[in-house]
C-alpha cells in the first residue's frame, strides 16, 4: 500500500512517448541498491546549512521504483516507469490493477496510463502537475484521474485525495531537480 504516492515519483529505462500505448522494457532491478542506500543515508544525515547534492540516473530511479513496488506488495499500482527531462519535466507510464476490489463499473479493472507533466517543489513539499494524460492511446481528462485517486483513497490504498495534493518530501530532502535522464536530490 502506497501511503505517499509522490515518494515513488521522487525516489522513484526507456519510456514510450505519452499516449503511444507501448509497454516499456523490463527494468534491471540490480540498479536499485545505490538509490536505496542513498535514501537511508539522507534520512539519517544531520541537517546542514549548505544543501548537498546526490545525482542518480533514470535507470536507477526506475529500478528503485520497481524494488519499492515489489517490497511493499502493492496491490493497485503494479508498475511505474519515469523518463526524466530538464526543468523537472517527467513522462511516465503506470499500470493500475483494481481486480479484486469493488469499483464503479465505469472504471476498467486494469489500466495503462501514460502521463506528462512537471514535478513541483515548494516549502518542503512536492506535487506533480499533470499536463497530459492518456488511457492506453486515448487522451483522458485529468478529472478522471482525480476520480480514480479518490476511489483509491476510499479503498485505503493512498492518502491522496486528488491530483492537486501536496505531499511532504522524504525526510532530509530539500529539493529535487531533473535533467535529461538524470535527477539530483538536494539534502
Amino acid at each position: 500500500m502506497i501511503k505517499r504516492p509522490i515518494l515513488l515519483l521522487l525516489a522513484a529505462a526507456w519510456l514510450a512517448p505519452a499516449g503511444s500505448g507501448q509497454t516499456p522494457p523490463a527494468v534491471d532491478r540490480t540498479m536499485a541498491p545505490r538509490l536505496a542506500a542513498a535514501v537511508e543515508r539522507i534520512e539519517k544525515a544531520p541537517p546542514s546549512d549548505k544543501p548537498r547534492p546526490l545525482e542518480f540516473s533514470e535507470t536507477e530511479l526506475n529500478a528503485y521504483i520497481a524494488f519499492r513496488l515489489e517490497e511493499s506488495k502493492e496491490d493497485v499500482l503494479r508498475d511505474l516507469r519515469l523518463k526524466l527531462y530538464p526543468e523537472n519535466r517527467i513522462e511516465g507510464w503506470l499500470v493500475l490493477d483494481f481486480s479484486g476490489h469493488r469499483i464503479p463499473s465505469w472504471i476498467k479493472e486494469r489500466m495503462n496510463l501514460y502521463f506528462e507533466g512537471t514535478l513541483e517543489i515548494e516549502a518542503g513539499q512536492a506535487r506533480f502537475g499533470f499536463n497530459q494524460l492518456f488511457l492506453e492511446k486515448e487522451p483522458m481528462p485529468l478529472m478522471m484521474l482525480d476520480m480514480i485517486i479518490l476511489i483509491a483513497s476510499q479503498l485505503g490504498k493512498t492518502d491522496a485525495k486528488g491530483i492537486e495534493d501536496w505531499h511532504d518530501l522524504p525526510a532530509g530532502v530539500r529539493d529535487v531537480r531533473t535533467s535529461q535522464g538524470r535527477f539530483t536530490v538536494w539534502y
